[in-house]
């Protein structure tokens, strides 16, 4: 069995985790071959090469782009691929345009996120393709989304993403943030894993740091992870709120794991999502999670048992999220060991690993 999987973004997203876990996992088994296309130039290829993945990669330059549909074409052909996986949606769009070259290659989706489908004609005819054999969706939350645009909803499934728990769990603190920044020994660190994007609303994450700060004299810094588009504003704006000298915008980085037992409180405030890695990763290092009810964090995040969760862009509630863990050792302890307990048992690679292989051979 060929599988081919696909993405388009040139930064790393949550879609190109979930790819590369999913490589990763199925690698071993014998009856699998995959190979991944992405753009040049992505995070995605540099990963690729750095672990001799067989991978191909061309040019995304708009949202169809002609080389990167001409690419996906020649893969197909040349690897054989029995079934084509697209991680993104201009990879979903993408590849309609070319499937029905090959009528006997499935197709499968992946959709992460659960932000809303617009009911119009295009849509419909995207997600009714008749040549979509699955759309995976990453929580119950994204799932539902598809509730009145797509006729067969059997052909709409949830898989959990994983993460390697004994990995992230095995780590410990080597407090590389403060030993880079040097920051003093007690400084308190609140953080925040994402892309800067308008789904993460980082300015909520940026208006609780300073109602934190006006609420308690604890030296506390926030440390913003991640590059994107609202960089910029983000930095303008923490100034405006007189507050920048206390979040770090540290940027992209490789060494997530190392730098999540570092963190007090992984603080989460965004509008839309599926069910982000990064608070599974939170779990199994046992850091606390303070997050909004978006998308599907509610199906891991149990208010007061595995975290704290409050309501989208409820800035005074997650300010009282994060000063309740860091203010109190026995809830910090409790909903730490919860959710540690909860990301070995549900959201564990094996049962990923069951999940998608039987997906596979099912189709």
């Amino acid at each position: 069995m060929n599988i081919l999987h696909i993405a388009t973004i040139k930064e790393w997203r949550g879609g190109d985790s979930q790819l590369l876990n999913t490589y990763g996992l199925l690698e071993s088994l014998p009856d699998i071959k995959q190979t991944i296309l992405c753009p040049t130039g992505s995070v995605l290829s540099e990963k690729c090469q750095a672990r001799q993945i067989n991978h191909y990669t061309a040019p995304v330059n708009s949202g169809l782009s002609i080389p990167f549909i001409k690419t996906i074409k020649k893969v197909i052909s040349d690897e054989q691929i029995d079934i084509v996986h697209v991680h993104d949606s201009s990879a979903f769009s993408m590849i309609l345009l070319v499937i029905n070259f090959f009528p006997n290659v499935k197709l499968v989706y992946s959709r992460k996120r659960n932000n809303r489908i617009a009911n119009n004609f295009f849509k419909r005819v995207k997600y009714n393709h008749k040549r979509v054999n699955k759309i995976v969706c990453v929580s119950n939350a994204v799932r539902d989304v598809f509730d009145g645009v797509v006729k067969d909803m059997n052909k709409v499934i949830t898989i959990y993403d994983s993460i390697d728990v004994n990995f992230f769990a095995s780590q410990k603190n080597t407090h590389r943030l403060k030993n880079e920044y040097k920051l003093p020994e007690d400084t308190i660190l609140v953080g925040n894993i994402a892309g800067l994007t308008p789904q993460k609303d980082l300015f909520t994450f940026i208006d609780t740091a300073d109602l934190i700060l006006q609420k308690t004299d604890k030296k506390i810094k926030f440390v913003i992870i991640g590059e994107g588009e609202l960089k910029n504003e983000l930095i303008a704006y923490s100034n405006n709120k007189k507050i920048g000298e206390h979040i770090i915008f540290t940027g992209f980085r490789n060494d997530v794991h190392e730098v999540l037992p570092e963190l007090e409180v992984l603080l989460m405030t965004s509008v839309e999502e599926g069910l982000p890695l990064t608070i599974f990763e939170a779990f199994a290092a046992k850091t606390p999670v303070v997050t909004t009810r978006a998308g599907g964090t509610a199906e891991a995040v149990i208010h007061d048992e595995t975290g704290y969760l409050t309501e989208v862009k409820a800035t005074d509630d997650l300010a009282n999220g994060v000063l309740r863990i860091i203010g109190d050792d026995a809830y910090k302890e409790q909903i730490s060991k919860n959710a540690s307990e909860l990301v070995f048992e549900k959201f564990n690679l094996d049962r990923m690993r069951n999940d998608y292989h039987n997906l596979y051979l099912g189709l």
